[in-house]
């Protein structure tokens, strides 16, 4: 017996060992070696299919369309590739669904009228639209999935628009299954796709055309490579900045520009890039090698002796690629360049004797700071009148400029001229007018207002709603018919915005007052209040050429804003700013401290100055200060009034390494960063922006980031914490169990030998 209890002992102890074996090795499991990364997920272009002939919807952006009886329409563009000739045996491959909702009408209302085919499949068309050509006009005469082939004559490929887009089309006119009491509804599918056989051939080179071939606006991403002098000056760094901002304002943003230097410039590169050569004619021997029209012999252009510093704009094909051309900038000395690359920015470029040869002579770039008329009509700003026809919201937009220096006065208005058709639903339509994206009136649709051919309603505008600079009215109508069956070609949904709406803006002078926007919150401002950014300075290090491709980024950013007719900012060299020309203008800093003698000179300005040569500011205005290493990364943006002219500010974008600056000037282009930056110093550690005001109490606004970041403590130093990892339920319950159990085995061993003795005494 006692040898049972003894084993049943043993068991139980291994048991109970093995239970903690488990506890042990769960929680062993937990930790998370020191050397493990993980991966970012960086965001990617939409890849080309595997057949180069294949144009999908995902390529060409479009989701799927839904049209909605009984009659609908969608039209989108999109644009060929430069270097592209089509072929024949072009077609359109559409994925449609097709579905009907048969109405419930009650018998109460069923008239001897009612068409006796309700519930008939068929009586809808889609037709299908190419630019101006009419591909086909297919029946709907079945429900579900469905697959067309439709070809298209190669001549069905040319564009109405200016910008050379193609537009696409699709109709849907379903009237007799709305008169049956049936909806018809079709979906395009995402599956639909272009066939597009097509020879590749050089891209014109006709400055003509500009910025074409640059920008194609097609559905293969643009981009653009400018590439400048080993040492630029500071003009020639100044013509790169000019090129960056005024093609950031002609492509909207769309195109991706970069930079790099002329030794830099890689096989790579030239092979796969279109280029912008940026440089004086003797900074640049790459252009002796190149069969420009106007060529470069001994270093020089051969210019006429009365114009050495007229500037020079040639393209030509690239002779490293077919498919790319490759643009020259140039002229033989700084004002020459200048020039050349402040015509590139208006977009605007006239051929000398060959049309891709531009000579500049001259270019005017100081804004008149007069007032413009009070009233002008859409006529005069150069608009016409604009007549909404299609079902459901449309929009048009209007620009206007408010020359910096001035103020609209608080009777400005909006004087809009209308007329609508009697056939819409008042209940569902309407007009609303917004200015610079923010609503400031609206009109309701009446049969009063549908007998008048001109309706004149006066919005006020208010004088804060109106910006320094450029400006944007859009006019927004919601159309929807009273009787849902009309058909659209008897026109019966319109509404006529007349030319002659007029804005009444009277101005007043106003001198800016840049003491009032000193936040980062307001960026771009103040440099955006000057269109054509001649206010505008950039200071940059020598030979630092991260911080010319993040000047470069934040100049391209400003154009796209600054919307103004060309662009003429400044550049200078941070050890070499005449003190005469430091009042000038709004400055823009960016580098590192170290390379920038001028932030050592205003270094007692700054929000977070530098102490004792130190790449990193002097952070006391935040809540919580953290120990961090002089060479681990973090970007700093500071905000000041110019120590050398009140009026004017200083946008200091600093890093204590390269990629600090890259992460600062990020935080000025970038929607989700900029959002978050406010007061006037802001700390940038990758996709994490901290922002506080120096001129208050120690505060500090955090914006949500996207990935919380942790200071980055050396290896050496660092704590290895195991994470507490989750164990088995049962695991808990068994030990006690078993605990319980050895203490009965226990116990029941004690009373039988205690039982065993006390009757060995008795029989003694």
């Amino acid at each position: 017996m006692r040898k049972k209890f003894a084993s049943l002992l043993l068991v139980s102890i291994v048991f109970i060992s093995f239970l903690m074996s488990q506890v042990i090795s769960v929680q062993a499991q937990g930790a998370i070696p020191p050397s493990v990364s993980f991966p970012l997920t960086a965001r990617q272009f939409k890849p080309l299919a595997a057949d180069p002939n294949i144009v999908t919807w995902d390529i060409l952006g479009q989701s799927e369309t839904r049209l909605v009886g009984p009659y609908d329409s969608n039209y989108f563009a999109f644009g060929l590739p430069a270097d592209w000739k089509l072929t024949g045996g072009t077609q359109l491959n559409l994925s449609l669904a097709v579905t009907i909702s048969t109405g419930i009408q009650g018998q109460a209302t069923a008239t001897s009228n009612q068409n006796p085919y309700s519930g008939t499949v068929g009586g809808g068309t889609l037709t299908v639209i190419l630019n101006s050509t009419a591909l086909a006009v297919l029946p709907l005469d079945q429900t579900g999935e469905i697959q067309r082939s439709i070809p298209i004559p190669v001549e069905a490929f040319k564009s109405d628009r200016g910008d050379g887009r193609m537009v696409v089309g699709f109709i849907l006119n379903s009237g007799f299954s709305c008169y049956l009491y049936d909806q018809m509804n079709v979906i395009i599918r995402t599956s639909s796709f272009f066939t597009l056989p097509h020879d590749l051939v050089s891209p014109s080179t006709s400055l003509v055309n500009f910025p074409r071939p640059l920008y194609q606006n097609s559905f293969i991403p643009d981009s653009a490579l400018i590439v400048i002098p080993d040492k630029p000056s500071s003009g020639e760094l100044q013509a790169a900045m000019t090129i960056a901002s005024g093609l950031g304002n002609l492509t909207s943003g769309a195109l991706s520009l970069d930079l790099t230097t002329l030794s830099k410039l890689t096989a790579d590169q030239q092979a796969k890039s279109n280029l912008i050569l940026v440089g004086n004619a003797a900074s640049m021997p790459v252009l002796g090698q190149l069969q420009l029209p106007l060529p470069v012999s001994g270093g020089q252009f051969q210019l006429a002796s009365d114009s050495p510093d007229d500037g020079l704009v040639e393209m030509i094909n690239s002779p490293w690629s077919s498919a790319n051309v490759v643009l020259a900038v140039s002229g033989n000395t700084d004002q020459g360049t200048i020039k050349a690359a402040q015509a590139v920015s208006t977009g605007v470029i006239r051929a000398n004797k060959a049309p891709n040869l531009a000579v500049v002579q001259a270019v005017q770039t100081t804004p008149l700071l007069l007032p413009q008329q009070t009233d002008r009509t859409l006529t005069d700003l150069g608009y016409q009148g604009f007549v909404f026809e299609n079902r459901g919201v449309e929009s048009v937009s209007y620009n206007f400029n408010v020359p910096p220096g001035w103020a609209v006065d608080p009777e400005a208005s909006f004087n809009l001229n209308f007329g609508h058709s009697a056939l819409l639903d008042y209940n569902r339509s309407g007009i609303v007018v917004l200015l610079n994206g923010s609503p400031i009136g609206s009109v309701r649709l009446s049969d009063d207002t549908a007998s008048r051919s001109v309706n004149k309603i006066i919005i006020s505008i208010p004088a804060t709603a109106v910006l320094p600079g450029n400006n944007r009215l859009d006019i927004k109508a919601n159309l929807i018919p009273r009787d849902s069956c009309t058909p659209p070609n008897m026109r019966g949904l319109w509404v006529n915005i007349w030319s002659d709406s007029t804005l009444h803006l009277p101005m007043n002078p106003s001198p800016i007052n840049l003491a009032t926007n000193q936040s980062l919150a307001s960026y771009p401002a103040p440099f955006t209040y000057y269109p054509v950014l001649d206010n505008t300075a950039f200071v940059l290090p020598h030979g630092d050429v991260e911080a010319w491709r993040a000047a470069l980024q934040i100049a391209a950013y400003l154009g796209l804003n600054a919307n103004g007719p060309l662009s003429a900012p400044s550049v200078f060299y941070g050890d070499a700013i005449p003190v005469p020309e430091r009042s000038k203008y709004n400055l823009l800093v960016i580098g590192q401290p170290s390379q920038l003698p001028i932030v050592g000179e205003m270094n007692s300005f700054l929000p977070a100055p530098f102490s004792d040569g130190s790449p990193v500011p002097t952070e006391k205005n935040f809540q919580v200060n953290y120990l961090i290493p002089a060479d681990s990364p973090m970007g700093y943006i500071e905000m000041l009034a110019s120590p050398w002219n009140s009026d004017n500010v200083v946008l200091a974008v600093l890093g204590n390494v390269p990629q600090g600056v890259k992460w600062a000037s990020s935080s000025l282009i970038d929607s989700t960063l900029r959002s978050k930056l406010a007061g006037n110093f802001a700390v940038i550690n990758d996709r994490q922006v901290i922002s506080t005001d120096t001129r208050l109490s120690p505060t500090i606004n955090v914006g949500a980031t996207q990935n919380q970041d942790v200071s980055v403590i050396p290896p050496s130093s660092a704590v290895q914490t195991t994470p507490k990892a989750e164990r088995p339920a049962w695991i808990l319950p068994a030990l006690i169990i078993l605990i319980l159990l050895m203490v009965v085995i226990l116990a029941v061993v004690a009373v039988g030998s205690w039982s065993r003795n006390r009757t060995r005494r008795k029989d003694s």
